[in-house]
């Protein structure tokens, strides 16, 4: 409850506040990643949908700072382990903080690099049925690690812009994303 109303006077404040708005903006995406596993005994990995949303402040035309929510998708095989075969599963979100260095060719295009981190959560599921008894094991974890990226954005006016970018999130994770932002 507290943080719904500290985030709703967050809001309420920016938006009041349109000199202080300026440089603000919003936007999401949606693209192809690759989501993989490799342990030392189960190794898969595969293609998924991915989207997100992110929000960030714009300092210059060559400096932003950027929080994002990314759903990397879920990828499905079917596995063999000691010649059991198995169903597994693999799906990932992740947290993101970032600072973008632009560089502006001219008012409506641009090219951008990343730089910054991630909390990444990964669940992986592996089912089995051996004879009348099936075996499912789920395993989560969390962990934080560096991202980096490249794009292009190209503005359609002052506050819409498209933009495209290849992230890598991790050794495991990347993203192939289309979008758009909204700059108040």
């Amino acid at each position: 409850m507290k943080k719904n109303i500290l985030a709703s006077l967050v809001l309420s404040t920016l938006l009041a506040s349109p000199a202080f708005a300026e440089g603000f903006y919003i936007g999401a995406d949606v693209g192809s990643g690759r989501v993989s596993n490799s342990d030392d005994s189960i190794s898969f990995s595969g293609n998924a949908t991915t989207f997100g949303v992110h929000a960030g402040y714009k300092f210059s035309p060559n400096l932003s700072a950027e929080i994002a929510y990314r759903d990397h998708g879920k990828v499905d095989d079917k596995i063999s382990y000691m010649r059991i075969p198995m169903d597994a599963s693999l799906s990932a979100t992740s947290v993101a903080a970032s600072v973008i260095a632009a560089y502006p060719f001219n008012e409506s295009f641009s090219a951008y690099g990343r730089l910054g981190f991630s909390s990444i959560k990964t669940k992986a599921e592996v089912k089995t049925e051996v004879k009348a008894l099936r075996v499912a094991v789920t395993s989560e974890s969390t962990e934080t690690r560096a991202l980096v990226g490249i794009g292009a954005q190209y503005n359609l006016n002052k506050n819409v812009s498209l933009r495209t970018e290849y992230t890598q999130y991790a050794q495991d994770l990347s993203a192939l994303t289309i979008g758009a932002n909204y700059s108040f």
